[in-house]
Formats: C-alpha cells, sequence, structure tokens
C-alpha cells in the first residue's frame, strides 16, 4: 500500500532527543505542503462512492477485496492512500495492523528501523464523524547512513462505512487533514444509511494525549423500537513503541417503554476476539451464548432479573435531576456487560452538587470501576468522565452532541 518514502540523506543522530533542535533541512521538510487544496470530484467505477477532495487521483477507483483504494498525488514523492471499507472496520485496530503493515515494508524496501516515536496523537470529531489520528517519526539504518522518515494516520466512522488514510513521508500536514476532513464532510456511498435520531461522541484521552474515542447513537425501527450502539476505540503506544488497540461494539434493542428486547456484545484486543456474546429472552429467561477467550458460553442470568440499558438509565437520571433534591440522591440500575455475563452489574450513580444552569457532578460506580461524572441534566447522559483503569487515569469529555430522546 505504502510507496517508497521520501527520505533525508543528512545523517541525524538527536532527531529523536527530547528538546533538541531540529536541524534546517528537517524544518524544511516538514514545512512542505500540497501546491493546491482546492477539491475534486472523484466517483468510483462502479458509482457506489463518490468524494470531493484534494490531490489528483492516480488510479481508477475501484473495489478490491472489499474495500476501495483512492490514492492522490499531493505534490511530493509518495502519495495519500485512503481505504473506504463499505462494512466499517474496528477503528483502533486498523491503526494498530496498519503502522505494523507499513513498518514491514519499509524495512523490506529501506533496511531496519532503528527508532520510532509517536510525535503526536489526536481524537475528536469532524461534525457527526468520530475520528482518530497518529502520527510517527521513525529512523531507517540503511548502508548510506541512517534516514528518517514520518508516517501519518487516520481512521474514521461514516454511518457503516469506514475510511482509513495514511502518508508516509515528512510534511504534507495540512495536506493530509485536509483530505481526511474532505472525506468526513464529503463522502457518499451507494447505501446511504439514516442519520441517528441522538449522536454523543467522546474522546478518551491519558496524561493529556487523546487515545480514542466513544460514540452512541440510537436509531429508530418502522415498529418503535431503538438500536442502541456504543462504541469505544482505545489506541495506546507505550514507551518501547509497540501499541495495544482495544475496540469495543455493545448493542441494545431496546421498546418505547425503555425495558430491553436483546443485547449483544463483542470485544476486540489487538485484533483479537476477546469475547463474542448475546442476550435474549425465552419465556421470561435470560439466555447468554457466545464465546469468551474462545471458549464458548451458554448460561442464563438468575431468576427474575431484569436487565437495563443506557437509554433507560439516561432517562431515569433526566428525571431525577429535575428534582429539587437531587443532590444527595443516589441511582441504581443492573446491566448486562461482557466481564461478568452470567449476572447482572450494579452501576451506582450518586448526585453530588449542581453546577451551573444544567450540569451536576456526580459519582459512579460499576464493577469495582469508580468515576467522577459530569452529568447533563438535558439528556441524563455524563458530558465528562474521570475514571481509573488499573494503573491508568482515564479522560472522557464529550465533544459532539446532537439530537434528543
Amino acid at each position: 500500500m505504502f510507496k517508497r518514502a521520501a527520505f533525508a540523506s543528512t545523517l541525524l543522530l538527536c532527531v529523536f532527543a527530547s528538546g533538541a533542535d531540529e536541524p534546517g533541512w528537517l524544518k524544511e521538510a516538514r514545512a512542505r505542503e500540497g501546491s493546491s487544496l482546492m477539491p475534486t470530484e472523484l466517483r468510483s467505477e462502479d458509482g457506489w462512492l463518490k468524494v470531493s477532495t484534494p490531490g489528483k487521483l492516480v488510479n481508477p477507483i475501484e473495489k478490491l477485496e472489499g474495500s476501495y483504494t483512492v490514492e492522490l498525488d499531493v505534490g511530493g514523492d509518495s502519495s495519500v492512500y485512503c481505504e473506504v471499507y463499505p462494512e466499517g472496520i474496528d477503528l483502533a485496530n486498523s491503526l494498530r495492523s496498519t503502522l505494523l503493515a507499513a513498518i514491514k515494508e519499509i524495512e523490506s524496501s529501506q533496511g531496519k528501523l532503528d527508532a520510532r516515536v509517536l510525535e503526536s496523537s489526536d481524537a475528536g470529531a469532524y461534525g457527526t464523524v468520530p475520528y482518530i489520528a497518529m502520527s510517527w517519526l521513525y529512523r531507517v539504518a540503511s548502508a548510506d547512513g541512517a534516514r528518517v522518515g514520518a508516517l501519518k494516520q487516520l481512521v474514521l466512522e461514516k454511518g457503516d462505512a469506514s475510511v482509513y488514510c495514511a502518508h508516509n513521508e515528512l510534511g504534507f500536514t495540512r495536506t493530509f487533514t485536509t483530505i481526511a476532513r474532505a472525506f468526513a464532510d464529503s463522502l457518499e456511498t451507494g447505501e446511504p444509511v439514516a442519520a441517528p435520531h441522538y449522536l454523543d461522541i467522546s474522546t478518551a484521552s491519558i496524561a493529556g494525549a487523546k487515545i480514542g474515542v466513544a460514540v452512541s447513537t440510537l436509531e429508530r425501527d418502522g415498529e418503535g423500537d431503538t438500536r442502541a450502539r456504543q462504541m469505544t476505540a482505545l489506541l495506546i503506544a507505550t514507551d518501547d513503541g509497540s501499541i495495544q488497540a482495544q475496540d469495543s461494539i455493545h448493542v441494545d434493542w431496546v421498546r418505547p417503554d425503555g425495558t430491553l428486547i436483546n443485547a449483544a456484545n463483542s470485544d476486540v484486543s489487538n485484533g483479537e476476539l476477546s469475547s463474542d456474546l448475546s442476550l435474549k429472552e425465552d419465556e421470561g429467561v435470560w439466555l447468554v451464548e457466545g464465546e469468551v477467550q474462545g471458549k464458548a458460553v451458554k448460561t442464563t442470568l438468575p431468576k427474575d432479573s431484569q436487565p437495563g440499558n443506557w437509554v433507560a438509565q439516561a432517562r431515569q437520571m433526566r428525571a431525577l435531576l429535575a428534582e429539587p433534591d437531587a443532590p444527595g440522591r443516589e441511582h441504581t440500575m443492573g446491566f448486562w456487560i461482557a466481564e461478568n455475563p452470567e449476572k447482572l452489574t450494579v452501576a451506582k450513580t450518586r448526585i453530588l452538587a449542581k453546577q451551573g444552569d444544567r450540569h451536576f457532578t456526580a459519582r459512579g460506580e460499576v464493577g469495582g470501576i469508580t468515576a467522577d461524572l459530569k452529568l447533563d441534566s438535558t439528556d441524563g447522559m455524563a458530558s465528562a468522565a474521570d475514571l481509573k483503569l488499573g494503573p491508568l487515569d482515564l479522560k472522557l469529555e464529550r465533544v459532539h452532541v446532537s439530537g434528543s430522546f
């Protein structure tokens, strides 16, 4: 996928040293941008895909092996590549797996990487489209001496489709971001999906570095039932240059009165399916089926279990926050979660104090994990959360919300 990167020929021994001044040639290379950022409308050969983006199309856009490749000449030595996946992909693992593939290709054509650092990471929303981005600097030990390169990556989810973009060259940072934003804004596909009637996008960060996104959507079917989907994608780069990816999707089907119809949950760690479970009711008994860590699971929830869901929780929290005596009160609900699929896990939320016109501080607890919350009284959802996951302090912050329920 990646062409030969444009490397600087000057030996750089201190490029990864903290606080070191960059030499002039490196500053110049990193400052390069495309000559024109005016968008051009592009279409796939079969008419399924249409997008208006900067860059000159190199090859016809065709569907091969389940995705569409859009190769764009931006005036450098390497093209920008964007892959459009009609059925979507795991956002975090796609960045991890394509990084590993890029490293193999670089080492095959240029020489062994002797250093790699994550220069920056980002996550957020282009309007209603969530994205995760990473930018890497690397050094290759070749026969001609040490050479430096850069890899920019971004993945986004729009409707049912996902887009992955990458550029393996120093510079063109603004050009690359403009192309990614163009896909978020203008991508049209042959199977357009109806926009959800509620959308909540939050970013996840550790020590100020954004590492992923959490997305909640509500879509109503023709019978009035609601598909409530929650997706999280987290990507953590460690000091030794390795990268860990975690992707999760939880879907609840909910009746108009807020009661649960059925649910499904899948978790993927570094590309490996760690759990794939479903929950459904049969004659008053809640059945759990699927697999965890490759082992089959078939069990039932305890008798008289009434599993909740985040839609019902948010509605009840909204009603609670509207009460004049909300501070000091506590809300509880039992949830079916993949970590303990054979029983319900109680989630507790204690309202602490009112903060401004529409927000409340609260303390949440579920499955041994506690969180400091900022609740939005307009929808009963958390607009911010600080929680501890083992040794990690994770912060969630809402960056987009639209619609209602």
